[in-house]
């Protein structure tokens, strides 16, 4: 489904359920100001289309993750065909293999061209993170840096929530 096959109710379903995905779809009708079996309907449509899934969106930091790492790659992916193919399987393969890696993703900026986002329990889970990705992605990556956020209470300045997307429809 191409995002301009959407209908203005998908749009706000969507920003209802990233608000809070738990309530029901007779509370979704009612905040929606349209009839349950049309939210039934729609979020079934989403959810074989676009909703990835639903999860919770925990405080990291009081449930024992002290770093967010934003890790920048400078990556060998220039080569062509069969070559690229098989390198970016194994970048795939790799950052999916890792449990706290929340988001790996391709991209350009500043001179680098991919991003990985991980959580950490502490710094020296982080620093063994580090040493393991530069050392078994050798072979596909020619720099990486790291930009660590920390995650205890108190320090957050905004909290990461999907919900603030609502505001912006």
């Amino acid at each position: 489904m191409k995002m301009k096959e959407l209908k203005p109710i998908d749009y706000k379903l969507l920003f209802e359920l990233m608000k809070d995905s738990h309530r029901s779809d007779r509370q979704l009708a009612k905040a929606l100001g349209v009839s349950q079996p049309t939210v039934t309907r729609r979020r079934t449509m989403l959810e074989s289309n676009i909703i990835e899934g639903y999860t919770i969106t925990p405080t990291f930091g009081k449930i024992g993750f002290e770093i967010a790492a934003f890790t920048f790659v400078k990556s060998k992916l220039h080569k062509a065909g069969k070559e690229k193919e098989e390198a970016s399987k194994k970048l795939k393969d790799w950052y999916m293999k890792q449990p706290n890696v929340v988001m790996a993703l391709d991209g350009r900026g500043m001179g680098w061209d991919v991003v990985c986002v991980s959580l950490h329990k502490k710094y020296t889970d982080f620093a063994q993170f580090v040493r393991t990705h530069d050392s078994e992605l050798a072979d596909l990556i020619t720099e990486s840096q790291s930009f660590t956020a920390d995650l205890t209470p108190g320090v957050i300045i905004k909290p990461f929530s999907l919900k603030y997307l609502a505001a912006s429809e």
